[in-house]
């Protein structure tokens, strides 16, 4: 079983859908596989202790991105990876 790290949640909305696959690689290398889920076209879901001003200097590169980090969250559909975001305390 995978071991949760000490973070919070945190979404990045992407202005491209087409920057995507970059911002995966980036986002992977500096957090980690395992905390680090693509959701729908244009967002990433990511769970670290690094500061949403940081995750946004990371993707300096995409054209243009928005880091939100989640006190709270509420999910419907099967797109919704449920129970990675349960593991990681929410």
């Amino acid at each position: 079983m995978t071991r949760i790290k000490p973070g919070s949640l945190k979404c990045v909305v992407l202005a491209s859908p087409g920057d995507r696959a970059a911002v995966l690689q980036t986002l992977t290398d500096r957090i980690g596989g395992d905390d680090v889920r693509p959701f729908g076209v244009s967002a990433v879901l990511v769970h670290t202790e690094e500061e949403t001003s940081s995750v946004r200097d990371w993707l300096h590169s995409a054209g243009g991105a928005l880091v939100v980090e989640f006190e709270k969250w509420s999910g419907l559909g099967r797109e919704v990876p449920r129970q990675w975001l349960l593991a990681r305390g929410h």
